[in-house]
């Protein structure tokens, strides 16, 4: 099937990334979405903790905190296949969880549903330019994203950005942008 093998080429392209290139790239991209029209007015947002060398996320967490936003990091929800969400107010707050992804942890506070949110920040494997994601292959993201109304906004370098299609099924759910080190793309007729 294309997606795996598009899934296991991508994981592997950002398994071999050197971790200073991962801090480099990951710097411009959160600089990029600090700037961002999305980021701004938002007061409270849903944001995802790195792992195997996803785009970090920590520079935005620290100044969304220290503008008085809320954020909400994600918990796998074992036996449910979903995900809940649990305000953090430190970055401590978070330990290895489900798949060794730092989640809150059981006494996390404030868990709120996918409505609650004005933006929602995502990570993926591959994504193209009509907003399509390739996650993990669980479906914890797209079981979530169904019920989100804000602007879902993904991060991603550039080698991720596909110009060709992904091949998309039905319950897989599209973001409104894709944030990568060089460029926002904004997805026509999907969010604000």
């Amino acid at each position: 099937m294309k997606k795996e093998r598009l899934r296991g080429e991508f994981l592997e392209a950002r398994r071999k990334m050197a971790f200073e290139e991962v801090f480099r790239l990951s710097s411009l991209v959160q600089k990029r979405f600090l700037g961002s029209d999305f980021f701004r007015p938002s007061r409270r947002l849903a944001l995802y903790s790195s792992f195997q060398n996803e785009v970090l996320t920590d520079e935005i967490f620290q100044t969304a905190i220290g503008l008085g936003k809320e954020v909400f990091y994600p918990r796998v929800v074992r036996g449910a296949g979903r995900l809940a969400f649990f305000r953090v107010n430190r970055l401590s707050d978070l330990s290895p969880g489900s798949y060794e992804v730092p989640e809150p942890g059981e006494g996390a506070e404030a868990k709120v549903g996918p409505d609650s949110f004005d933006l929602v920040v995502v990570p993926g494997v591959a994504f193209d330019l009509k907003g399509s994601r390739i996650g993990y292959g669980k479906g914890y993201y797209d079981k979530f994203l169904k019920n989100v109304r804000s602007v879902i906004v993904a991060l991603a370098y550039g080698f991720q950005v596909l110009s060709e299609d992904i091949p998309a099924e039905p319950h897989d759910m599209q973001v409104s942008a894709i944030v990568t080190e060089r460029r926002t793309l904004r997805i026509q007729g999907r969010g604000d």
